[in-house]
């Protein structure tokens, strides 16, 4: 709308300025004239401003505009001047082919056809092929018009003829954008396209009119004539206002060439003497108006040489830049980790760059020979017809592919065909882009052992909780025994019953430990106590796949500063390829042996079995990540590589030792020793003598959800005086806080209605001092870390424990509260 009042109110002024100025003929033809000149002007001023906006072929088409206009606009100040000197229009002077060749300007530039992208690539060869055409439009303007205007000649005869060209142009003009209308794949230069063809057409019409007048000398400017160009002009700077800007274009990413033939060039070249000389030898004039023609068909012909030689110039720069291009391309297919294959569409393998050739394993002039379905899998060689047939249907297909290397084994490979397609359309190749899958499939796997590892972590969890609680009460009750007990068997009976029960519950903690997932925090612990709580892990599985298991250990402590999760993780990785590789190799009387000792200021761990061994050629990389032996699907190939960084990030070593092959596996573990701050009692000290943990006069708090284990505590308690309320819920122990004042609370870590967590939080509202006197009972104290940091250094009782446990934690409290 803004540009319908835009060109309403020109042509207002425009009609209403000449109409003012019409008793002063030369002020109304400067005016006009002006007015016209300058909104010819317009035109270039907007690409100007829009310039940026484009790129490559699309600039090209526009510069080629804003070009043609100021020729136009050159044209018509020439044309004024001739009017203003003389008193009368002149239409076949030095002005006449400056306005020629503006007007046919927008005919040359839609040769570039912008609607096809931009194919910045191609623009140097366009720009040469649209200056051929001028060359051509020059040539026809200059041979039929001002040739003939500059010999003795009637001048209608001339004008007669300029017309009947302007007419012909403006058709050309009109049919140029119509079909280029019709062609346009791009719907933003469709609109376009719409716009200039809606301008043109209407100044065809109008300029037939116009003609007429000027034939009949009743033309002047500032006539409602000059509609003819007023129009067209206004359509030129609408299109340029609203033209679609530049965008990058797949074709060009791709490296497509979108560069017309040479032959585009080839045509005006062969034009200009076709027409000049034709004419000459068809209707010769003789004078010196043949003579001019010559000169004239002479000149241009050179000058189209020269185009063309440049036209040649640029399209041989093409060519090489193209020729780059695809050594480029090739080299990057060529040198690219994914496998590319090339086939025809009978499947037969046309071309494989270097990566499939390596994970195939046939020589490359043996895979020009074969087809596609015999590197695959046998089970997967009738799919290569559906893969095919998909292709054509939907352009592209995405799936796994199992191949078959030439030793015989398979791997799979993720693979995306496409096809390529000829100029009528029939698929010419299939081009398979495909990426080997092992080691992804081997990390999603141990993803999954991982989840699966954290969920068993979860459910030992639960069950060493339901395993705890009844061990407890079995030793408790034991304890209780001995102490009443007079007959030496009995009490000898009872004791080893309290052993085996504290033995059952190290095995639950042993496994608790390993399957927790730790702090990262590294602690003071003994590498003989690691050695043995995973060789109790093991010991039973192994026995019973009559594997033998040998504990050689320091007879000292061998402290340590690790974490122990990480340790631990490094002996079992070794215990299970030892027993990997004894099972699989059929070893008789299969044995493995741990054995610890200290060497200078490190202590070792050595890990041997009595296997096969590992070969030599395979030593060199066995704590490579993923290098592994096992069949897919029952290793990783990480457990030893990340063994390996463990050991490292702790300040030692993990290294295969030497020895002769076929005598078996040895790995030694060296971590740097650590001198302990200060000794440390084994809480499962089952010998220990009596602590005095007296509690006369003072009251504790029992907060036990299970009756047995509530009722345990409590008979334990008040055999060392102490005065006991019981509570068996979160709400229970609350309430017996907000009644009265305790010295002790033993309060269970799970509780049916909330945890003890929660109770310490209760009591903390209540009395802040009392929070320095609980002791958590539990039989997962690492757990209480994991998800308590704030809790982890408070006192813990791990279940099952002793009365000499009890004793020592009540001494520890007691002593630490004071």
């Amino acid at each position: 709308m803004a540009y319908l009042v835009f060109a309403g109110s020109y042509v207002v002024v425009y009609l209403a300025t000449a109409a003012a100025l019409a008793p002063w003929p030369e002020a109304r033809t400067i005016a006009a004239d002006g007015l016209l000149g300058a909104l010819a002007l317009v035109v270039p001023a907007v690409v100007l401003w829009r310039r940026r906006s484009w790129d490559g072929v699309q600039r090209l088409f526009w510069d080629m505009f804003a070009v043609s206009q100021i020729l136009w606009a050159i044209g018509e100040f020439g044309f004024m001047y001739g009017e203003i000197v003389e008193g009368r229009p002149s239409w076949v002077r030095w002005h006449t082919m400056f306005s020629l060749c503006g007007g046919i300007g927008p005919m040359i530039a839609v040769l570039a056809r912008p609607d096809r992208g931009v194919r910045k690539e191609s623009t140097a060869a366009i720009a040469v092929d649209l200056a051929s055409y001028g060359l051509l439009a020059a040539f026809i303007y200059s041979y039929f018009v001002m040739v003939p205007s500059l010999l003795p000649a009637t001048e209608t005869q001339v004008e007669s003829v300029l017309l009947s060209l302007v007419e012909a142009h403006r058709f050309l003009l009109v049919a140029g954008f119509a079909v280029g209308y019709w062609i346009a794949r791009d719907e933003n230069w469709r609109r376009t396209y719409l716009q200039i063809l809606a301008g043109t057409t209407s100044g065809f019409v109008l300029r037939l009119v116009t003609n007429r007048a000027i034939a009949n000398h009743s033309y002047y400017s500032g006539s409602v004539f000059d509609l003819a160009w007023i129009v067209p002009f206004f359509a030129y700077v609408w299109a340029a206002c609203e033209a679609p800007a530049s965008r990058a274009e797949a074709d060009e990413a791709m490296g497509r060439a979108a560069t017309p033939s040479a032959l585009t060039s080839v045509i005006p070249v062969l034009g200009i003497p076709l027409i000049g000389y034709g004419l000459l030898w068809l209707s010769p004039i003789g004078g010196a108006e043949d003579s001019f023609r010559v000169l004239l068909t002479t000149i241009c012909s050179a000058g189209g040489l020269g185009l063309l030689t440049l036209r040649l110039t640029v399209q041989s720069s093409e060519l090489h830049r193209a020729d780059e291009r695809l050594k480029l391309l090739a080299a990057a297919v060529e040198q690219t980790g994914d496998l590319i294959i090339i086939t025809t569409p009978d499947a037969r393998i046309e071309h494989a760059n270097e990566a499939a050739v390596r994970a195939l394993g046939y020589p490359r002039e043996q895979l020009a020979s074969m087809r596609l379905p015999d590197v695959l899998d046998e089970a997967q060689r009738d799919l290569v017809g559906q893969i095919g047939t998909h292709v054509r249907g939907s352009g592209v297909w995405r799936g796994t592919l199992y191949h078959r290397r030439a030793d015989g084994r398979t791997f799979p490979a993720a693979s995306t065909v496409v096809a390529l397609r000829g100029d009528d359309g029939s698929v010419t190749h299939f081009v398979g882009v495909q990426r080997d899958i092992t080691e992804e499939l081997r990390l999603r796997d141990q993803l999954v052992n991982s989840e699966r590892l954290s969920a068993v972590g979860e459910l030992v969890a639960g069950v060493a909780h339901e395993i705890n609680n009844p061990l407890q009460t079995i030793v408790g009750c034991v304890e209780l025994l001995i102490e009443e007990g007079r007959d030496t068997a009995v009490v000898r009976d009872l004791k080893l019953v309290r052993q085996e029960a504290a033995r059952a519950g190290q095995i639950v903690r042993n496994l608790l430990s390993f399957v927790r997932r730790g702090s990262p925090d590294r602690k003071l612990v003994d590498l003989n106590d690691i050695v043995r709580a995973m060789a109790d892990l093991r010991e039973f599985h192994l026995v019973q796949r009559g594997v033998t298991l040998t504990l050689d250990l320091a007879p000292q402590r061998l402290p340590v500063v690790a974490n122990r999760d990480e340790i631990q993780q490094i002996v079992v990785n070794n215990l299970l390829n030892a027993e990997h590789a004894l099972m699989s190799s059929g070893t008789p009387q299969p044995a493995i042996t741990l054995k610890t000792w200290t060497d200078g200021g490190m202590h070792v761990v050595e890990m041997s079995d009595n296997g096969p061994g590992i070969s030599p050629e395979l030593r060199g990389r066995i704590f490579e990540p993923f290098f592994t032996t096992k069949d897919v699907g029952e290793g990783t190939g990480l457990g030893l590589s990340i063994s390996l960084g463990i050991a490292r990030a702790h300040g030692g070593a993990l290294e295969l030792c030497d020895g002769v092959p076929g005598t078996g596996a040895c790995f030694r573990l060296s971590i740097p020793a650590a001198i302990p701050a200060a000794a440390t009692v084994g809480a499962g000290d089952l010998s220990a003598d009596r602590v005095d943990a007296a509690g006369e006069g003072r009251r504790a708090l029992v907060v036990e959800d299970e009756a047995p284990i509530r009722q345990l505590i409590v008979r334990l308690l008040q055999r060392r005086g102490y005065a006991v309320v019981e509570a068996h819920s979160r709400t229970a122990a609350q309430d017996a806080v907000r009644g009265g004042s305790f010295d002790l609370v033993l309060c269970d870590l799970r509780l049916s209605d909330g945890s003890g967590v929660s109770v310490v939080e209760d009591i903390r509202a209540v009395s802040p001092i009392l929070t320095r006197r609980v002791i958590f009972v539990t039989g997962d104290a690492s757990g209480l870390a994991a998800a308590e940091p704030e809790f982890a250094d408070m006192p813990v009782l791990p279940k099952p424990f002793t009365s000499a446990d009890l004793d020592r934690a009540l001494t520890s409290l007691m002593a630490s509260a004071s």
